[in-house]
């Protein structure tokens, strides 16, 4: 009769072990749903730059979920070409008015230019197909400060 309990216990600590599992994922996505969701990079290529020593292009796919935005930045010294797959991208540039980057639309950002995208829309998804030219070894991005805080 000893055996029924043995096995009793084991299933019962994986059972309670379950359930706080359970609780605790459910107070992580609780806490998290109240955060915007965050822009996911889906990274293509990189490659050498033919007759441009010592620079790079770089090609990606970025997917801003409804609400979502990425923080004021700077692409140090890369040219920026940017084409509108899906929904609506709302680009703000320093020191200019905002801009809807609607699909199917095309936007040119020169270098070092303060900027940040944003996903106005609730509902939509905004995607955009991006090519930077670089030079090798500097970062893609860098952060800076809100333009309008100083």
């Amino acid at each position: 009769m000893k055996e029924p309990n043995m096995m009793r216990k084991p299933v019962l600590i994986l059972g309670a072990a379950l359930l706080a599992a359970a609780l605790g994922v459910g107070a992580l996505y609780a806490r998290d749903a109240a955060a915007p969701a965050k822009v996911n990079e889906q990274h293509l290529l990189t490659s050498p730059l033919a007759g441009e020593p010592g620079k790079e292009v770089a090609i990606a796919v970025y997917t801003f979920p409804p609400g979502s935005s990425v923080p004021w930045h700077i692409h140090p010294d890369a040219q920026e070409f940017d084409y509108q797959l899906e929904g609506t991208l709302t680009l703000e540039v320093e020191g200019k008015p905002s801009r809807e980057l609607k699909a199917g639309e095309a936007f040119y950002l020169e270098p070092n230019v303060v900027h940040r995208g944003l996903n106005k829309s609730i509902t939509e998804p905004a995607k955009v197909y991006v090519v930077r030219t670089k030079p090798v070894g500097k970062p893609a991005t860098e952060l800076v400060e809100d333009p309008n805080d100083q």
